[in-house]
């Protein structure tokens, strides 16, 4: 069995205690730039590690070292390969408890801070590490450890595409086709038919002239866009079945359009592919709707996990989505830049050929959440967003906005939000 994946989308602490409760043996390889660790267990406890920083750590104070650095890295990349020990390493076995060796070293950081704060230097690098797993084994934490054994097992169900969506997407990766080709697949759901015609039409992609007929819709709009608005409206329809996280859902993907929308007006303020940006925008947090009909099947097979606190899912699935939404999106064969929106939004330094992009779906994430809190007949910007306070942004300064660019940007998000409310209602 062999495991791998980015440590910015896989908590180490998770991992750590994953490991433990399954028990594995094997080795587990970390990476971040020049430097490698391997932290070698035996039946779920650390046996010893190596690094190519060090000599030797053949002893517990040494692994205990080399996790603190571990758990310290902002991004890289994990391996677990399982497999029996060598005799080496089986010699030096030091039976550490995993868990606790990972509390141990949370405690660590948590009295540094405080030494810190108490001699007046401020706060320490802890302010940089998640969250620390709980002392005790709970409920809780039963539900994320069975959340994380199907993503790391492969099992997350990943959702076909509609069948409408696949259709346009083959007819528009034709060299030749014909928009009464696009046209005829489209009428074959009229409610997405009338809702392109409606978009064709509105202020937002700046209709001179009113159109009635779905061709010279689809003409005014240009097939990417088309395909993008056909994505959005298909995706959103609810899964067959009692869904206990339903309006949740709804909720979601309603943001989902509000940042989709936000990421084509910023896009368009930086000269970026503006279909692009919306698709971006759109797919970034996919991954937290597919997660909560994870959870649901883990609490169908276990009728306790339901008790859990709504606060406890809302963060398995703030901390999971971009490594979820990542794998949907590989499956779906969407667009390089789309996948690193997915997977760095929050965790930009980790953006590599598509940062601006990353950047812009990053950004449309901050103005959402502003519009979502706003009354929904409040006239004005966002609340507590103001030019300059954006312009603070990693992001904008990654995209290079302006003040001005800014004003424009913000004066026009709240029709985002309100042409997002007209789009997903049926």
């Amino acid at each position: 069995m062999s495991l791998r994946g980015e440590i910015q989308t896989m908590p180490l602490a998770d991992l750590f205690q994953w490991l433990e409760l399954m028990q594995k043996t094997g080795v587990l390889k970390l990476s971040s730039g020049q430097i490698e660790q391997q932290f070698y267990f035996s039946h779920g406890m650390i046996a010893t590690a190596t690094s190519t920083a060090y000599h030797t750590t053949d002893n517990e104070e040494n692994v205990r070292l080399l996790l603190t650095e571990g758990l310290r890295w902002p991004e890289g990349r994990f391996e677990f390969i399982e497999a029996p020990l060598s005799d080496e390493v089986a010699a030096v076995n030091l039976y550490l408890h995993t868990q606790q060796l990972v509390l141990d070293t949370y405690r660590e950081f948590d009295e540094a801070e405080e030494a810190a704060r108490a001699m007046g230097a401020g706060a320490s690098d802890a302010s940089s590490l998640p969250p620390a797993p709980p002392p005790a084994f709970t409920l809780a934490d039963g539900l994320r450890l069975a959340v994380v054994d199907r993503m790391l097992r492969g099992e997350v169900t990943v959702p076909l595409l509609p069948t409408v969506v696949n259709k346009v997407l083959e007819i528009t990766r034709r060299e030749n086709y014909s928009m009464r080709d696009l046209s005829n697949v489209i009428l074959t759901d009229q409610v997405i038919a009338a809702k392109v015609l409606q978009q064709a039409n509105s202020a937002f992609y700046a209709a001179a002239r009113q159109v009635d007929s779905l061709p010279m819709a689809i003409q005014r709009l240009g097939s990417q866009s088309v395909t993008n608005i056909v994505l959005a409206l298909s995706l959103q329809s609810a899964r067959p079945g009692r869904d206990l996280f339903l309006s949740h859902k709804q909720q979601l993907w309603q943001r989902s359009v509000v940042c989709a929308l936000c990421s084509h007006l910023i896009a368009t303020a930086v000269r970026l592919d503006r279909d692009m940006a919306f698709l971006c925008g759109l797919m970034m947090d996919f991954g937290k709707i597919v997660l909560l009909s994870l959870i649901q099947d883990v609490m169908a097979e276990e009728r306790d996990y339901q008790m859990t606190p709504a606060e406890v899912i809302e963060g398995i699935i703030e901390t999971y989505h971009p490594k979820v939404g990542g794998a949907i999106g590989e499956k779906w064969s969407l667009p390089a830049p789309v996948l690193e929106a997915i997977s760095y939004h929050h965790t930009l330094a980790s953006a590599r050929e598509h940062l601006l992009y990353a950047a812009t779906a990053n950004l449309s994430d901050i103005l959402a959440t502003a519009l979502t809190a706003t009354p929904p007949d409040a006239p004005d910007a966002p609340p507590f967003l103001t030019p300059e306070a954006l312009a603070k942004k990693p992001a904008a300064g990654l995209l290079g906005l302006s003040i001005t660019q800014i004003q424009s940007i913000l004066g026009r998000a709240p029709e985002c939000l309100k042409m997002a409310r007209e789009f997903v209602r049926k």
